[in-house]
């Protein structure tokens, strides 16, 4: 049960991440992600693990481009890396005033994105299975604010975002 009498200083960042665009840009068109809302393609079969990543402003602090665009770079290495198809997408607020670029990627188990999000600073990610809801996932030891319980959010512990070495 959500108590909404309880107001933190960062009160507006989780509302802030829900209310983002997210983009994905597939071949056969532009696609839109929200929390909450199911995606389905004809690219995966359903219940297909997907990510919407990105390497920008680490920890929710603004970057000069250049460390964005080369953090970035990184990531989209690391994914590529993996094999698994990529494609570009964009993250922005609901207002247009702020846009950085991700990736989506099909196949990426939840709990590597998890991780992949979390080697990059990243406060949050967008992740889901085909043919099921997306959910806002937090990396809670980069979230800098409250803990809410709020449909589609999942609240990821640092141990989970640090998978051991086999």
């Amino acid at each position: 049960c959500m108590d909404h009498s309880h107001t933190a200083p960062d009160g507006d960042l989780l509302p802030a991440f829900l209310d983002a665009r997210y983009a994905v840009f597939l071949p056969e068109g532009p696609i839109e992600l929200r929390p909450g809302r199911i995606f389905t393609t004809q690219r995966a079969p359903a219940g297909t693990p997907w990510a919407l990543l990105t390497a920008h402003n680490p920890r929710g602090v603004a970057r000069p481009a250049g460390h964005n665009a080369a953090a970035q770079a990184r990531l989209l290495a690391q994914l590529r890396d993996t094999g698994l198809p990529c494609w570009p997408g964009r993250n922005a607020d609901a207002n247009g005033k702020h846009a950085e670029d991700s990736v989506f990627t099909l196949g990426l188990e939840t709990t590597a994105a998890d991780a992949l999000a979390h080697a990059f600073g990243q406060c949050a990610l967008l992740a889901g299975r085909i043919g099921e809801p997306a959910r806002l996932r937090c990396i809670r030891d980069c979230w800098p604010g409250p803990v809410v319980d709020t449909p589609f959010v999942d609240w990821v512990a640092s141990d989970v975002a640090h998978p051991r070495s086999p």
